[in-house]
């Protein structure tokens, strides 16, 4: 389990199951390596924590790359289906 200091609990977190992450939102394109043994990192920019998940594969060289646009279509469709469950449809 990741330790996540305390002045980052309230950010928006993100698990990523690789070391190596891109974003860009309202900034430039920027690059962060995870450390494994922190286990997070913050976004200088944008303030989102990115967090590897237990399972996370250390030994690519594969780039997640965090799209704020596609991330908040994913949660609106999410909820969606939430609600259709519900109410049975």
């Amino acid at each position: 389990m990741v330790n996540i200091p305390e002045k980052y609990k309230n950010l928006k977190k993100v698990f990523v199951d690789t070391l190596h992450v891109a974003t860009q939102i309202d900034s430039p394109k920027v690059y962060y390596k995870i450390k494994p043994e922190d286990g997070y990192v913050v976004c200088g920019y944008c303030n989102i924590c990115f967090v590897l998940k237990e399972d996370a594969d250390l030994d690519t060289d594969r780039v997640y790359f965090y799209n704020e646009r596609e991330s908040k279509l994913r949660e609106e469709n999410n909820k969606d289906k939430i609600r259709e469950n519900v109410n049975g449809f």
